[in-house]
């Protein structure tokens, strides 16, 4: 690992990053309204793009258009721990996604499990993509998700199998670290025994997380909580990504055992000695091969 690599490592666990997803259920939540109430959607400026707001099932979708006309569209899902909305720093980098893809984007802030269980995300997400739907075809619609994000990203198809829903299918998913809680022992285990190197989430809130994603509800599916007990079948294709030396890595297992049982095509890439979502935090040039290979089968 570089220099660079080892500072920021010994940096971010000094900052405590880590402690962010850390505690009771009951200050997760008081911690992310506290910190949500100050973000706001920035006003961005770009000579190449046009910006809008629009509103669906009363939650904002940041909309980022290519003056120069394109026919290729993403839904851009950034995630939080289904608690925390995008910061003006997720955004700038949701632009950059934008410029190097050369597709309009559809950022949206999605109804949180502050306020809301996980169900009215997945809702929210649905009536998003149907939205696109009157403007873009099918099969050049993408779906972009990391960490929580990357569980709605999937999470779209699974509602409509759920759902019993015959609308078009998009392109493709693209999946960063897919925030799935813990299905068994055998996945805990794997994930304690990776908890020390993640500098990012601690393992325990993948845990807490079940009662934060169910936000008092007893009608959360558990294939929204658990991605692993999910219906994949007539997925599209699947670009799946972790890095070795986060948690969330422990759930790959379980959920390839899904993919394959569904026949799901995907291409998957383990980041050796990465963190969380490093394709699109590429921090140190370790990362920068994932960020181009991300934006290799995001085009």
């Amino acid at each position: 690992m570089s220099f660079k690599y080892e500072i920021l490592k010994k940096l971010v666990r000094l900052i405590g990053l880590k402690h962010m997803f850390s505690g009771t259920k009951e200050e997760l939540i008081a911690k992310a309204r506290k910190k949500n109430a100050k973000k706001k959607i920035p006003e961005l400026k770009d000579e190449d793009f046009k910006f809008e707001t629009i509103e669906i099932n009363d939650s904002k979708v940041l909309v980022m258009k290519h003056k120069r006309k394109t026919e290729k569209a993403c839904m851009f899902i950034i995630g939080g721990g289904m608690i925390s909305a995008p910061s003006a720093m997720n955004i700038k980098r949701a632009l950059k996604y934008a410029k190097d893809t050369g597709r309009d984007l559809y950022v949206p802030y999605y109804p949180l499990c502050t306020d809301h269980p996980l169900n009215v995300a997945y809702e929210m997400i649905y009536a998003l993509y149907l939205e696109m739907l009157k403007e873009y075809e099918a099969k050049d619609i993408s779906i972009f998700g990391s960490s929580s994000g990357g569980n709605l990203a999937l999470g779209l198809c699974t509602y409509m199998n759920a759902e019993h829903i015959e609308t078009q299918r998009p392109e493709k998913i693209i999946a960063l670290s897919p925030g799935t809680c813990v299905l068994d022992d055998e996945e805990w285990q794997r994930m304690l025994e990776i908890n020390d190197k993640d500098v990012a989430i601690d393992a325990s809130y993948m845990k807490t997380a079940i009662d934060v994603m169910k936000c008092g509800s007893d009608d959360v599916p558990d294939y929204m909580i658990w991605q692993q007990k999910a219906d994949y079948s007539d997925f599209p294709k699947v670009y799946i990504n972790y890095g070795s030396d986060e948690c969330l890595y422990a759930c790959w297992k379980n959920l390839k055992k899904a993919f394959d049982h569904y026949g799901v095509d995907y291409d998957m890439k383990v980041g050796e000695g990465m963190y969380h979502c490093y394709p699109i935090l590429p921090f140190v040039k370790e990362a920068e091969d994932g960020y181009k290979w991300l934006i290799s089968v995001s085009r």
